[in-house]
């Protein structure tokens, strides 16, 4: 791996100001190729209007100091995280130069080598050059080169779907192998004033809008870029290619999604924008809980919810729960779909609150099916339950379900109460072993 930074070099050959053909010959010493390589690319800006003006406030010896020492400061551990992706290290160049607004990073090939081109004036402008954005920029590129080397890389573009495809995937296995390297699946150097809450509790209005723009064959520019904003926040594309690709590694390994086709990333993506992905809403709609996952690795922490509500299960059961009641509630899960049923806890303070299970798409695809709902007796009577219900309705008909069911024995007196006081009806009632079950349900227009 060949590292070149010419920070000394700029300041030098560019202490009396900018010249365009000075700058070519500071280019060409990098290699022969890179001054046409970056005019080309260039050549649909405004020189005077757009280039200058970045390059000129880029010049200051301060700034570039400042981002020089952050890029060594990375370079030196470089090599111990890169080993979370590469088995050995990669036969790349990574050069920290002077461009013409070509971008911060850029993955490409220089003298026929696998190179990441870091553009300071770009990084100084989109105050980059701390240490933090600086390793997310170099890592993210560096993605972009190992999917190229594992796999499909480019896809043709020539079509606004295949574009926006091709952009939403390269991107999303970039943002991937970032996480992968920094070791952190949260980390985005776009994350500031609550970008990334704003995503996530938007991402289903995201991956939806995204696809209507496929296939109305409009413009996805709005998604990706500094200088664009979808609802006012710029980059969200990078969210959702991410998104996306984690979507895909539950079934796939990321090499074998390094090497998808376009037709399965098509087919892969309707398939994405279909699945709503509730619970991670309902974090944010309930911030003065804890909400997870509740796995068989984690369900002792959730037990004593189900032992303490021991009324409810001498009507449904005719005995207190057991450990294996407990644990046939979360192996319930695996009789569907991945993703589509899962067990949430609810805690606060680290004391487990409330054990809920849903179910997307259930029976229906526009309908949002409760299993089960359980509120440990410590913190029963105090409208907890009637909190985590009106969260999971509000952002369920948000998200674009018509109807939420549920099913409750016409014996569960207290269950029912609750359940018809958040507005839900009785719409069957099938016999059942001395007692009836009663389908409930609650539309969106209700």
């Amino acid at each position: 791996m060949r590292i070149c930074n010419t920070c000394e070099k700029i300041k030098t050959t560019f202490a009396n100001g900018f010249d365009i053909s000075v700058w070519r010959k500071y280019a060409e010493e990098i290699s022969n190729e890179l001054p046409s390589k970056c005019e080309n690319d260039a050549k649909s800006y405004d020189f005077n209007k757009d280039v200058l003006p970045v390059i000129e406030d880029a010049l200051n010896e301060e700034k570039i100091n400042f981002v020089s020492r952050n890029f060594q400061t990375v370079i030196d551990t470089l090599n111990v995280n890169l080993s979370n992706l590469f088995d050995k290290e990669p036969d790349i160049n990574i050069i920290l130069y002077l461009g013409l607004c070509n971008g911060a990073g850029w993955a490409t090939t220089l003298d026929g080598k696998n190179t990441v081109l870091l553009g300071i004036e770009k990084i100084i402008e989109l105050a980059w050059g701390d240490e933090t954005n600086m390793r997310a920029l170099i890592f993210h590129e560096i993605g972009h080169l190992w999917h190229k080397l594992n796999g499909n890389l480019h896809i043709s573009e020539f079509s606004k779907r295949r574009k926006g495809i091709a952009q939403l995937y390269c991107e999303g296995v970039a943002m991937v192998c970032e996480h992968l390297l920094c070791g952190d699946n949260e980390f985005y150097h776009q994350n500031k004033d609550g970008w990334l809450s704003w995503c996530y509790k938007n991402e289903n209005e995201i991956k939806r809008e995204y696809l209507r723009r496929l296939d109305k064959k409009e413009s996805i520019q709005d998604f990706f870029g500094d200088w664009c904003s979808y609802n006012g926040h710029s980059d969200v594309g990078y969210f959702l290619g991410c998104r996306f690709i984690e979507h895909l590694m539950k079934t796939y390994s990321l090499k074998k999604i390094a090497n998808m086709k376009y037709r399965i990333l098509n087919k892969e993506y309707k398939k994405f924008t279909e699945h709503v992905v509730l619970y991670n809403n309902l974090q944010f709609s309930l911030p003065e809980f804890i909400i997870e996952q509740v796995t068989l690795e984690n369900l002792i922490k959730y037990e004593n919810i189900f032992y303490s509500n021991e009324e409810y299960y001498m009507i449904t059961d005719g005995h207190p729960a057991t450990k294996q009641d407990c644990v046939d509630t979360i192996e319930y899960a695996k009789k569907y779909p991945l993703e589509m049923c899962y067990c949430l806890g609810v805690s606060n303070e680290q004391q487990p609150v409330a054990f809920l299970s849903l179910l997307e798409g259930y029976p229906e695809s526009t309908t949002l099916y409760v299993g089960l709902l359980l509120i440990d007796k410590r913190f029963q009577r105090n409208s907890i339950g009637t909190r985590i219900m009106n969260a999971v309705i509000d952002d369920a008909f948000s998200s674009g379900y018509a109807t939420i069911k549920l099913s409750v024995q016409d014996n569960n007196v207290s269950g029912y109460s609750f359940w018809k006081k958040l507005g839900f009806k009785a719409v069957k009632k099938t016999s059942c072993d001395g007692f009836y079950n009663l389908s409930m349900e609650l539309k969106s227009d209700n």
